[in-house]
């Protein structure tokens, strides 16, 4: 009876021995089927159809709040640049303030990934197929006008927080000068020598040095280089330099 279990025991140990020199198994090939839901990334796409949705739903409804900000500003532009509103403003003061309102709404239209030139350049055809001389001109130097804000720095939120309010935004130093200057809306061509475009928005510019005074009658070179320009589109008469 002894002798069994010694047998099973040798047996046993033989079985060992054969199998510590067997080849290892076999890996079987496994191709997961991910049915479409593996994202590129290499991570399991959990969202649902329900989930697309929103997602889609999201991205159109970012997409129509730039729109809508859009036409917003182009309402409000067009409503500022009328010929007939600029008329009933006391110029230069009301004018100079129209300005910064302008600003302020191209800003928004800029912010709302809105082409500013092309606002500008719609808002001067005012439904016809081609501007005027006048309103061209208008587009171009509100542009301009954009463009220097833009540099200034005063299209950011503290900035178009005083433009909202027709006050001149501050113009933030970068070079440790702790007095900080203001962006002034001045007339180009002094309002009082040359009344028949003081309601023109094309004369009015933004400017962050020191104002000219107003009692001086001398144009500068820059100045008489402009009114030459307005006498080429006709914007002038032809004599408006010639006492000057």
């Amino acid at each position: 009876m002894r002798r069994l279990p010694t047998f099973l025991f040798c047996a046993l140990l033989f079985l060992l021995l054969q199998t510590s020199h067997a080849n290892p198994p076999l890996v079987l090939p496994y191709t997961p089927d991910y049915d479409g839901d593996y994202d590129l990334f290499g991570g399991e796409n959990y969202m649902t159809n329900d989930d697309n949705l929103m997602l889609e739903s999201l991205t159109a409804s970012h997409g129509m709040s730039l729109l809508r900000k859009t036409q917003t500003a182009m309402t409000n532009l067009k409503r500022l640049t009328d010929p007939l509103l600029l008329a009933k403003l006391r110029a230069p003061a009301e004018m100079q303030r129209q300005l910064y309102l302008i600003l302020y709404w191209l800003g928004e239209a800029d912010m709302a990934n809105a082409d500013v030139q092309q606002v500008l350049q719609e808002i001067s055809r005012r439904g016809q197929p081609q501007a005027t001389p006048a309103d061209a001109t208008m587009a171009e130097v509100l542009l301009f006008n954009f463009h220097t804000a833009r540099h200034l720095g005063v299209l950011g939120f503290p900035g178009l927080v005083k433009l909202a309010q027709a006050l001149p935004p501050t113009v933030t130093e970068d070079d440790n000068n702790d007095q900080n200057r203001l962006a002034f809306s001045i007339p180009i061509l002094p309002a009082a020598q040359f009344p028949s475009i003081s309601h023109q928005l094309f004369n009015y510019e933004i400017f962050d040095g020191s104002l000219p005074r107003a009692s001086s009658a001398t144009l500068t070179p820059s100045q008489i280089e402009f009114a030459q320009k307005l006498i080429s589109r006709g914007l002038l008469p032809t004599d408006s330099l010639k006492a000057r």
